[in-house]
């Protein structure tokens, strides 16, 4: 799939299996192709991807929106980092 998405010229946002992350300014980050929350409270956000596990950080921590596959976090948002499947 990613060869595919390469040769089209497309973007890596629509391969399914990798995750996406946006992050505007300090106070809200969108999360997309997760696959589930591990771990969840005021200062951190644990997420599964295909690739690891993502870490979101921070302070006062909220999921203001949630599906099976998209998150949309708000709150005073200090790291985001990746534990990558070894």
């Amino acid at each position: 799939m990613r060869r595919v998405l390469r040769a089209a010229e497309l973007p890596q946002e629509l391969d399914a299996s990798r995750f996406f992350v946006q992050w505007y300014g300090s106070n809200e980050c969108l999360v997309e192709q997760h696959r589930g929350i591990l771990c969840f409270d005021g200062e951190l956000i644990r997420f599964q991807t295909d690739q690891g596990v993502l870490n979101v950080t921070g302070k006062a921590l909220v999921l203001d929106a949630l599906t099976d596959s998209r998150a949309m976090i708000n709150g005073q948002i200090h790291t985001l980092s990746i534990e990558e499947k070894s």
